[in-house]
């Protein structure tokens, strides 16, 4: 099983033509299926994807990640793009979400169109080789990333510990590779979930943003010291885990280590 992954936008560009926004959205092609993770923002992806010649109305099923804004900001225009397109998501996606007192969540008039949500709670294999893992058990506390984040339940607003959060898995023959959007929960606690749930398989290439680019260095420590025991064959860094760390992951991990800018293609086989 082979997939091509594409950063249709990240925080960082450096490709001529192409914009960046502080956002992520990945495009998985399998070669017989297309998934779209996450939309950034706003719409900008979909510009981005006209420019390298994509055609996001073939896409067969938009995965969410979790609800914040610069996740799903683009849900909406997506829909008019493409009809028929299932939503993956947790239920808890579509709560209200708050930064400190700030809306960070769906707009209402953003919300996935009913019809075409596909609620998940269980590890699922959306297409071949392709899972949405949406239990991720927090194994680490100190890894976590909750601090300032808000929810609401039972019409309370109440801390966030993002039990919205999910990954995609893609399996080949032998091994997993990670696809984590933010990981709240904690990239290291993200691997481990998947690595149980695939306990057969070798760990080949991680993708994501780690959500460290303002977090302590003790968060950092862990993260690196983690990785230096469960290093994947590649490691590429983006979104919200910040340029610095990125650069200290290299320095540490040297090749392994790449930085998935807006237009980074990446094959997996």
């Amino acid at each position: 099983m082979s997939y091509k992954i594409t950063t249709l936008v990240d925080n960082v560009v450096y490709d001529r033509g192409l914009q960046a926004e502080h956002g992520l959205s990945l495009l998985i092609d399998t070669g017989e299926s297309k998934i779209l993770f996450d939309t950034g923002a706003s719409d900008l992806f979909i510009r981005n994807a006209e420019i390298l010649g994509i055609d996001l109305s073939k896409v067969d099923y938009l995965v969410l990640s979790h609800g914040h804004s610069d996740h799903t900001g683009g849900v909406r225009q997506f829909q008019e793009l493409n009809p028929h397109a299932k939503v993956v998501c947790k239920k808890e996606a579509l709560q209200k979400k708050y930064k400190d007192e700030r809306e960070n969540g769906f707009k209402k008039a953003d919300q996935p169109d009913e019809n075409r949500l596909w609620l998940v709670d269980s590890t699922t294999e959306i297409v071949p080789g392709v899972h949405v893992l949406p239990q991720i058990k927090i194994t680490d506390k100190s890894e976590t990333h909750f601090e300032h984040f808000f929810t609401v339940k039972d019409e309370n607003i109440v801390p966030d510990t993002f039990e919205d959060e999910l990954v995609l898995v893609l399996s080949g023959e032998k091994t997993i590779s990670v696809l984590s959007s933010c990981s709240h929960r904690g990239i290291t606690n993200i691997i481990r979930s998947a690595q149980e749930a695939f306990p057969e398989r070798t760990l080949n290439v991680v993708i994501g943003g780690f959500h460290i680019h303002n977090a302590s260095e003790d968060k950092f420590n862990v993260i690196s010291t983690y990785l230096g025991r469960k290093l994947p064959r590649r490691l590429g860094i983006c979104h919200c885990t910040g340029i610095d760390n990125y650069a200290r992951f290299h320095q540490e991990f040297s090749t392994r280590v790449f930085y998935n800018y807006t237009g980074w293609v990446e094959e997996i086989k």
